[in-house]
């Protein structure tokens, strides 16, 4: 289990960093497509079509990797005054409701891209795209989504039963005030002092 948690980690890491540069470059298309367009007087067609399809792709693939660093939001008033124990059954109600949603976007989702592959629709637009082109890694960023929640969901109850608590809310759980400031302060290559007696 914990290989594959490691290995789902590894690759939504990887589908935020494709994910990102995605979303960056549908910026830089919009861009261009503005300056010559304002500037050059001429313009480009379907820059935001391609925009759309490389923002929608870049999102889908960024989820798994939200999910594995505990980056999703949630109301936490009353979950602070809790036990840990207690905690740790409300995150497990929390990533049931999330694997429900999950399966239920990406049931819809592979709908939509089965649908237009088999029947070879086309983008409505001067391009002409057909539409499972840019649907087919929209979609796979949904199934590593899915493959992510399901093996924290397995993690999670799987540490619950072992008592493991700890894991249940290193999985799961919502981030402590510390674990954000030392998570932020981390990035930008700033010791703090747990982590240099760590070393």
């Amino acid at each position: 289990m914990e290989r594959l948690w490691r290995g789902a980690s590894v690759a939504a890491l990887w589908g935020a960093w494709a994910g990102g540069s995605m979303i960056l470059l549908a910026s830089i298309v919009v861009t261009v497509e503005v300056v010559s367009r304002k500037l050059l007087a001429f313009a480009f067609s379907g820059s935001d079509e391609i925009a759309a399809y490389l923002f929608a792709v870049g999102t889908s693939w960024s989820l798994a990797h939200v999910l594995v660093t505990r980056g999703h939001v949630r109301i936490d008033v009353l979950y602070g005054a809790l036990g840990a124990r207690s905690k740790a059954v409300f995150d497990l109600v929390a990533i049931v409701g999330l694997v429900v949603l999950v399966v239920a976007i990406f049931d819809s989702a592979g709908k939509i891209f089965l649908d237009n592959l088999a029947s070879e629709t086309r983008s409505n637009t001067p391009l002409r795209i057909p539409l499972a082109w840019p649907q087919a890694p929209w979609f796979a960023g949904f199934a590593l989504f899915l493959i992510a929640t399901l093996l924290a969901f397995l993690r999670s109850v799987r540490a619950l039963v072992r008592g493991d608590l700890a894991t249940v809310s290193a999985t799961i759980g919502v981030p402590s005030q510390d674990e954000e400031v030392k998570g932020e302060l981390g990035a930008l290559g700033i010791d703090t002092p747990n982590a240099r007696e760590k070393r």
